[in-house]
């Protein structure tokens, strides 16, 4: 056997994996240590040295703890009872104990195995590893065997032994979640609602709109760049407006609108939140129907003005996503490799102050704002 057997697409189907799943005949290194039940014996006098039948499994798992999931391929080291064979005479501590020093290694190949999945950008990268970890295994059980002459020198056994349980204390059974980083540029957008309450005597002309609120922003380390959107709707006219020639009835419908660009520098980003103040510059809009044309279609008129905003957006984080999986890059039509990144979703809750320098006869005004929204940012991680 001595493969791996790595569940990609470009390496293996599921069926070669599925058939060895939890029923099969198989022991895992986390059970514990080996047995001698763990062996099928041979009365025949064969094999001459002891045979032990390792695989490789991975299968896509996701784990999750607090806010926090991680999906990964995740891998675990396996032997075959039925396949590893022992001849009933060979049965001493230190034979056993040398396959156990075998399992083991195996186990420390996983964990490298593990950490290049973890890290690797590339799917055909998989294809290369089998070859490699397959060659590593048998090298270092001709090494072991040749140097304890079969398990028959306890000093030597008790050495490998001791140098590999070593070096598997050095290297973590998974690769820390921690030690994954964001990339310097992000990407994000905001969509839910929002509405905006004048103040002052244009509140005389202008009834508190509610409506869309979203956004995008783009992130290079800790600094957003974003641009907003806010559009109000079901607002009547409450007095009579003239402006640019055109009277705006009592009663007639309203919308409003507003775009921003801004920066935001949060001060508190955490596993569960994120609070950041923000300010910008934009334009404001209230547009109402002033009548029809001369083909009979509706004419509407707006009043406008230069707007400037500034508050805070607070961002509730109910999921943060380390994909170590991915996706699949296709390149006309053919995979090249698998795309993985880092999310946070959250709900983000927004208040913030308007000056909207509009046309006359609404003017200068102020006005509170607030928003209620669905969050999503992505991350490149490196």
């Amino acid at each position: 056997m001595k493969k791996i057997l790595l569940f990609a697409a470009v390496l293996f189907t599921t069926a070669s994996l599925s058939a060895q799943d939890p029923g099969s005949p198989v022991k895992r290194w986390d059970d514990g240590p080996l047995t001698w039940d763990d062996f099928t014996l041979n009365s025949d006098g064969l094999p001459a040295i002891p045979v032990l039948d390792y695989d490789w499994l991975a299968r896509p798992v996701t784990t999750k703890t607090g806010n926090l999931k991680v999906t990964r391929m995740q891998t675990e080291s396996i032997m075959n009872p039925v396949s590893s064979r022992i001849n009933p005479d060979h049965r001493t501590p230190y034979t056993l104990l040398c396959q156990q020093v075998v399992f083991n290694y195996v186990e420390l190949c996983r964990r490298e195995l593990q950490n290049k999945l973890d890290f690797d950008q590339a799917g055909s990268f998989v294809s290369k590893l089998s070859p490699l970890y397959h060659d590593k295994v048998d090298r270092f059980i001709t090494k072991l065997y040749d140097e304890t002459g079969l398990g028959q020198d306890t000093s030597m056994v008790r050495f490998f032994d001791a140098q590999v349980k070593e070096q598997l204390e050095e290297f973590p059974k998974d690769t820390p979640v921690s030690v994954f980083q964001k990339k310097d540029f992000g990407l994000g957008i905001n969509v839910g609602y929002g509405n905006e309450f004048r103040l002052g005597s244009a509140a005389d002309y202008v009834r508190p709109f509610h409506g869309l609120e979203g956004g995008l922003d783009l992130s290079y380390k800790n600094i957003y760049l974003y641009w907003n959107l806010f559009f109000g709707l079901g607002g009547k006219n409450p007095q009579e407006i003239e402006h640019n020639g055109q009277t705006w009835k009592v009663g007639a419908a309203q919308l409003q609108s507003a775009t921003e660009l801004g920066l935001s520098v949060p001060i508190i980003d955490g596993p569960w939140i994120k609070l950041a103040p923000f300010a910008g510059a934009g334009y404001g809009f209230v547009e109402a129907a002033v009548g029809t044309n001369a083909n009979g279609k509706k004419k509407t008129d707006s009043i406008k003005g230069p707007r400037f905003v500034a508050g805070l957006t607070l961002d509730i984080k109910y999921l943060r996503w380390l994909d170590l999986y991915g996706h699949d890059i296709t390149y006309y039509a053919t995979p090249v490799g698998k795309e993985k990144g880092y999310n946070e979703r959250s709900v983000r809750l927004m208040a913030y102050v308007a000056r909207t320098n509009l046309e006359s006869p609404i003017g200068p005004s102020w006005s509170i704002n607030f928003g209620l929204t669905y969050y999503t940012r992505n991350w490149d991680i490196r």
